[in-house]
């Protein structure tokens, strides 16, 4: 990744950025660390160039409003007096406006529609504040009108792949898998309960001691884990959200954000639309599993019957007959739950085309997804492991724990029955970017083994990757010959600096 790219993101919300530098490009010089709070000074230079950066600049009413108000960005925390206050001008807006109704459209709520609510709440008690914590006031409630409050800067930046708060002042971004602590915060502990509280209300759940963790998903595909604080020791309550970053689930999307080459693109493409193979999607947490997913299948017939099995809703296909079901715990009196594999065998009850599983995490699930792909329902899930040939021995382990009493020989043909292409994900450490790492057909079983061909294997990263053609010829000649590919015209490696050559097989002699 570019080192501008790099700097932009530190400087706007990393606290290293304070730490390595004596000043950014713009000349302002870091604001040291307030020892009370661990991180001040990064806040306020993350506000002052967010604002810099084309954001609206809070401002107070009468002379001197604006550096009234970057100065009030300098006090990390709130008087008792001011969170009183902040609550109650919260309350106060909540009866005038639909919060709910602003927060879901995108709108915001005016700069002077706060003042005026923060006014009438300090004329209500009789109190007084200068002005600093009265523009302090005004700066935390317009950040908390926003849909994802404090937290907004990091959504909006394309950079962001994972944002985790462990409490209300404790707030780490991920570029990838790297970590970087930020200086973004909430004012007190209550108003990050709050802002959880009101992020879950938007997708009908709610956080208690009795439904202590929550994943879920919106429908732009960001998903959240919430955690409640009873559980989560001297922290809490934890907060990790998950943003998809190829927001757009097409092919080309795959290759412009070099997740993998036209030809490896296009080989899975053909793949999908042949509705002949099932395809294992494999990888890591974060890797681009599902959205990988969503991006193939793009590829199925208009009139090809979908269903997924899901745990959390992330998929939400626009097919126009896609159907989802979804897995649901058990209530406080122990009953009512429903999981994965009675759904998948629900399914087929509902004459599909196509059994997508969201992800495969217990054996139960596994043997019921195989199952089904074994009676010709053609299907696609992801699972996580280390490599493309480790997925079959994830999934021996998953069959087999499901399957005590059958003979390994058994389980494996089961797999080889079942699988016919895996595709294994990864993120790269210094790029941050995920690609395909390998791609590996699956064959028959024999003498005890299950047959394996490589096609596709990632033998360089970087900023220029370059990934070899393990081999020409495929169990899928005749589909890929049909949409025009023939592995055996194309150069032993490709990249995204020959497309040339990928878009177009080479000559024959």
């Amino acid at each position: 990744m570019a080192t501008d790219n790099d700097d932009s993101l530190l400087g706007l919300f990393s606290t290293r950025s304070t730490q390595r530098k004596a000043g950014d490009k713009s000349g302002a010089v870091p604001t040291p660390k307030n020892p009370t709070t661990g991180g001040a000074g990064a806040t306020t230079t993350a506000v002052q160039r967010v604002s810099a950066g084309n954001r609206p600049t809070i401002t107070t009413s009468g002379a001197g409003a604006s550096s009234t108000a970057v100065r009030a960005q300098s006090r990390s925390h709130l008087s008792p007096l001011a969170s009183t206050i902040l609550r109650e001008s919260r309350r106060e807006l909540g009866s005038d406006f639909d919060l709910q109704s602003v927060q879901d459209s995108g709108q915001m709520v005016s700069e002077t529609a706060i003042a005026s609510a923060v006014d009438k709440v300090l004329k209500r008690r009789g109190e007084t504040l200068d002005d600093i914590e009265r523009a302090n006031i005004i700066i935390h409630l317009q950040k908390d009108l926003m849909g994802w409050g404090v937290l907004q800067p990091l959504i909006d930046n394309k950079e962001v792949t994972d944002i985790h708060c462990y409490d209300y002042q404790t707030v780490v971004l991920q570029r990838g898998k790297v970590s970087e602590t930020t200086g973004i915060h909430w004012p007190s502990h209550q108003a990050y309960v709050a802002f959880i509280d009101r992020l879950l209300l938007r997708l009908g759940k709610s956080l208690t001691t009795q439904q202590h963790t929550i994943d879920a998903a919106f429908s732009n595909g960001v998903r959240i884990c919430a955690i409640h604080e009873s559980v989560c020791g001297s922290r809490g309550p934890l907060l990790c959200i998950r943003v998809p970053r190829i927001m757009e689930a097409t092919l080309d999307s795959l290759i412009s954000y070099q997740v993998a080459p036209p030809l490896i693109v296009n080989y899975l493409a053909s793949l999908t639309r042949s509705c002949m193979a099932t395809i294992m999607l494999a990888g890591e947490t974060g890797t681009g599993k599902t959205t990988l997913m969503k991006c193939l299948a793009t590829q199925f017939g208009p009139d090809e019957s979908i269903v997924s099995v899901e745990d959390t809703p992330e998929l939400n296909l626009t097919h126009p007959y896609f159907r989802s079901l979804v897995s649901r715990s058990a209530n406080v009196e122990g009953v009512g739950e429903v999981t994965l594999q009675e759904h998948i065998k629900t399914t087929l009850r509902m004459t599909p085309t196509r059994v997508l599983l969201g992800e495969m995490r217990t054996p139960f699930a596994a043997e019921a997804f195989l199952e089904s792909a074994q009676t010709g329902h053609v299907g696609m899930s992801t699972i996580h492991a280390r490599n493309a040939r480790e997925t079959l021995v994830r999934l021996e382990s998953l069959l087999g724990r499901a399957q005590k009493s059958v003979a390994i020989d058994i389980i494996r043909q089961q797999i080889a029955l079942a699988v016919d292409c895996v595709v294994w994900l990864f993120r790269e450490k210094g790029t941050g970017k995920p690609r395909i790492g390998e791609v590996i057909e699956v064959g028959h079983f024999v003498e005890g083994v299950i047959q394996v061909r490589p096609m596709f294997t990632l033998v360089k990263t970087g900023t220029q990757p370059v990934w070899r053609v393990d081999s020409w010829a495929s169990s899928f000649d005749q589909v890929l010959a049909d949409d025009g590919i023939f592995l055996g015209d194309y150069p032993p490696e490709i990249s995204f600096g020959s497309v040339a050559n990928q878009s177009q097989p080479r000559a024959k002699k």
